[in-house]
């Protein structure tokens, strides 16, 4: 049940910011920021599934994540750094 609520958290915290980024596009407002957000909404999550299918049986995918971090696989590398600048991107959008 908790593994549910945090994947409709998740997807539904990124439609938000997906949404939130066509319409400053929409609306000519920070249009590279946002079309960087835009493409980073898309490709993360891709790459973070791609590379996860891969794991450990008893890892989630969060544990998954931090273990490839520290070991400075280029792809949670990518993901970790996508996944802050949408939440300061966020952030900064709601702000303006």
């Amino acid at each position: 049940m908790n593994e549910v609520f945090f994947w409709i958290i998740y997807y539904l915290l990124l439609m938000t910011i997906f949404v939130r980024a066509i319409y400053s596009v929409i609306k000519k407002k920070q249009i590279p920021l946002a079309m960087i957000a835009i493409l980073i909404i898309i490709s993360v999550p891709m790459v973070s599934l791609m590379n996860s299918i891969g794991r450990p049986l008893e890892m989630n995918e969060f544990e998954f994540l931090a273990r490839e971090f520290k070991q400075g696989a280029l792809w949670a590398i990518f993901t970790i750094a996508g996944y802050l600048y949408l939440l300061v991107w966020f952030i900064l959008s709601l702000k303006k």
